[in-house]
């Protein structure tokens, strides 16, 4: 688990699945994010059964760490040991807890995890342009713009354009080294 003050991050289970079905398919949170359609139980417990063993990701859900309650998920993706890098994702599904500082405590979490334990040299992710808090978040653990994928996704009738946005391990650990690990077990 990746414990952080107030979260802490646990890879999903099947218990997760009525969750992660309910947070995509409300429309406020989809609107974030580059999926389109509505996902049922079925589909999701298949995808997770057929992910969980899939070592190029790691899938969490983020729980409070005083409620034990799930309040989001994420994860990185594509991990490519061999060229050393991962996407990485993330939502803060329940509403009530937007704008409180969650996304940048799984945000730094998912950091650290990929540069510290998996020993990734680059973090990247693809935000939709017009997501301006994801862009801000990204911005503010230093990563860069690498370039716009114009009209890439086609969602409710409109294409989108899509950021693509890196961090590399150095620029992780010249700006946002913490002393001490936060993974593993909680103090």
């Amino acid at each position: 688990m990746l414990y952080g003050d107030r979260i802490y991050l646990r890879l999903m289970e099947e218990k997760d699945i009525p969750y992660k079905v309910r947070w995509v398919n409300d429309p406020d949170v989809r609107r974030t994010l580059n999926v389109d359609y509505p996902f049922s139980e079925v589909a999701t417990r298949n995808w997770l059964q057929k992910v969980s063993a899939d070592e190029s990701r790691r899938d969490f859900i983020v729980c409070l760490v005083e409620k034990d309650f799930p309040i989001g998920y994420g994860g990185l993706v594509n991990i490519d040991f061999k060229n050393s890098k991962a996407e990485t994702y993330m939502a803060v599904g329940h509403k009530e807890y937007w704008g409180k500082g969650y996304a940048a405590d799984i945000r730094k979490r998912l950091l650290e995890y990929a540069f510290k334990e998996l020993g990734m040299n680059k973090v990247y992710s693809y935000v939709w342009s017009e997501n301006e808090k994801m862009i801000n978040l990204n911005k503010k653990f230093g990563f860069v713009t690498e370039g716009l994928l114009r009209e890439d996704v086609f969602y409710q009738g409109e294409y989108r354009n899509i950021y693509i946005m890196s961090l590399l391990k150095r620029e992780y650990l010249e700006n946002n080294l913490d002393p001490g690990s936060l993974i593993g077990e909680r103090p």
